[in-house]
């Protein structure tokens, strides 16, 4: 089964838990976007949002990781199927 990406960017906090997506941007300082990137936050990664929130949890690949609120709301991505709330 092939699942369609959304062609439109939205910020990664507007998705369902268990939605899958694909990076599109962050909208963060230099310094946070070379972490997000060393965590495997990279340009066109595929992730699964796993918790909405404080912290909100995402995973790539299989690692977890935690992001503050206003950084999730930094990411944008594009959402595999229909999944936005």
């Amino acid at each position: 089964m092939t699942t369609v990406a959304s062609a439109v960017p939205v910020p990664l906090t507007s998705l369902l838990p268990g939605t899958t997506c694909t990076l599109h941007a962050t909208q963060v300082d230099r310094g946070c976007g070379d972490l997000l990137r060393a965590l495997g936050l990279t340009d066109r990664c595929s992730l699964r949002l796993c918790k909405v929130g404080e912290p909100c949890i995402v995973q790539v690949r299989t690692t977890r990781i935690g992001l503050s609120r206003p950084v999730a709301d930094a990411i944008l991505v594009l959402p595999h199927g229909a999944a936005a709330r």
